[in-house]
């Protein structure tokens, strides 16, 4: 029996993401550069010919990977969508942030990598940026309702937040999930200060 559209959609999907999976990985290992479509599509265990049909190119695979993975980042940021960070919804986002490290570890190291390399950083598609860019703004409204200096205040917190997911990320066995999730309540119960 011949297959349907929806199954041909069906297996499409599942496709690109295995094919999204393999490079994800060999992005976060070998880094953006190193990483050839053709080890990619040796990898997938597929030809470079079928790869392009799902991607046009290495720059649009990497596209595709860092705004899914960035669009799961953020997606559990000011959960009810109203523009306003509550001390709730800042707890949950950072709880939320660090079992997104612990279960994409791939995605994660590749996304720190990105952010020490200019040059690829410009395959953030602008919708991806204009997402952090609320974020961020949200943060800082959340700071500045808590804090006199909430730049500082703010910086500190990232620095905080970005340092453990690194060491958790590049440094295997520096520290294990219940270390890190003492750490993260800390940075919780630090920045969950009530309004001034």
């Amino acid at each position: 029996m011949p297959r349907t559209k929806e199954q041909f959609e069906e297996i499409r999907k599942e496709k690109s993401a295995h094919i999204r999976q393999v490079a994800l990985e060999l992005f976060a290992n070998y880094g953006y550069h190193l990483t050839s479509i053709s080890k990619i599509a040796k990898a997938a265990n597929i030809s470079k010919g079928l790869l392009y049909n799902y991607f046009e190119s290495k720059e649009a695979l990497i596209k595709a990977i860092l705004n899914e993975g960035m669009d799961e980042s953020y997606a559990s940021f000011d959960s009810n969508h109203d523009g306003i960070l509550t001390s709730d919804e800042f707890e949950f986002f950072v709880h939320q942030n660090f079992e997104l490290i612990k279960s994409k570890k791939a995605f994660y190291k590749l996304f720190y990598t990105i952010l020490m390399q200019p040059d690829v950083q410009e395959l953030i598609n602008h919708e991806s940026l204009a997402v952090a860019a609320r974020v961020q703004k949200q943060t800082y409204d959340y700071f500045e309702k808590r804090f006199d200096d909430p730049e500082t205040e703010m910086l500190i917190y990232s620095s905080l937040l970005k340092g453990l997911n690194i060491q958790f990320l590049f440094n295997d066995g520096y520290f294990n999930d219940e270390q890190m999730e003492k750490a993260i309540l800390r940075i919780i119960d630090l920045y969950k200060k009530e309004e001034k």
